[in-house]
């Protein structure tokens, strides 16, 4: 019986929002399976501390620190890439933006950075790793979704709609570039111990975390195993696929009854 091949030796992988929360996880997962990585993000001593925390694992890593709505930055963070590491095998999308809005005062420039940020970068990144990935009939493509973007979630409209159009770009890039090599499949957590999600989780648990079947919120290394698995020959025949990560959130019933609460109701019926 084969055995499952999870290794990334001397892979080049891309991680966006490589330095907190679930892409600092991702990253240090993808250097623990053999990759190098180049991680980017706003802050560079974030940046820099993970860094360290990966060369630690033996592997090389590039910190580089650019806005992902600028476009001419991005260009830059991938030429940078190929010139010190190489030819980007793993491009991982995992940075995003969520501002609080409901639909009754969303500003439209809040709508725009949401699309640009989580939905137009992942395509332009992409675009700019394809050539090389056409070339060499090979390429990966982990974008990093949303449970949100598979169902309404209030008040962050904007985001839930730009992580649903991610979905939907992600299963565009399996249909257009598999003929060429490349998978591209999504990852939709459910809320995630992040810095950028504490307030919210803070108000949930406090609550007794209801809105999945686990009772909790999901650490961000549990995503980085899914990761590793669509990185790698392991993950060979993924492709166009989302991949809930919610605790089961997406499935949680109507009416949660326990088995005595069920034998109860069976008996006045």
């Amino acid at each position: 019986m084969a055995v499952a091949d999870f290794s990334l030796k001397d892979q080049v992988s891309l991680v966006t929002g490589g330095s907190k929360g679930i892409g600092r996880a991702i990253a240090l997962a993808l250097a623990e399976h053999g990759a190098d990585v180049a991680i980017t993000a706003r802050g560079q001593d974030a940046l820099d501390a993970t860094k360290k925390e990966i060369e630690a694992t033996g592997r090389r890593c590039l910190a580089f620190s650019a806005d992902l709505a600028d476009d001419a930055a991005l260009r830059k963070l991938h030429e940078t890439t190929v010139s010190e590491l190489g030819v980007v095998d793993i491009l991982v999308n995992n940075a995003g933006t969520a501002d609080i809005f409901g639909l009754h005062d969303m500003p439209y420039e809040s709508f725009e950075k949401s699309l640009k940020v989580n939905t137009w970068a992942p395509i332009f990144l992409a675009q700019l790793c394809f050539p090389a990935w056409r070339e060499r009939g090979e390429g990966r493509i982990i974008n990093i979704g949303s449970n949100g973007g598979l169902k309404p979630d209030p008040f962050i409209g904007a985001y839930s709609t730009s992580k649903a159009g991610l979905h939907i770009v992600t299963t565009q890039m399996a249909v257009e570039w598999s003929r060429y090599g490349v998978r591209a499949n999504s990852v939709c957590p459910g809320l995630v111990r992040t810095e950028m999600a504490a307030p919210m989780v803070a108000i949930l648990e406090a609550d007794g975390f209801s809105q999945n079947m686990l009772h909790r919120s999901a650490d961000a290394s549990e995503l980085a195993g899914v990761v590793v698995l669509l990185a790698s020959p392991a993950g060979a025949y993924c492709q166009g696929e989302r991949f809930v990560v919610d605790g089961g959130e997406m499935f949680r019933p109507t009416y949660n009854f326990t088995i005595e609460q069920y034998e109860g109701i069976k008996k006045a019926q």
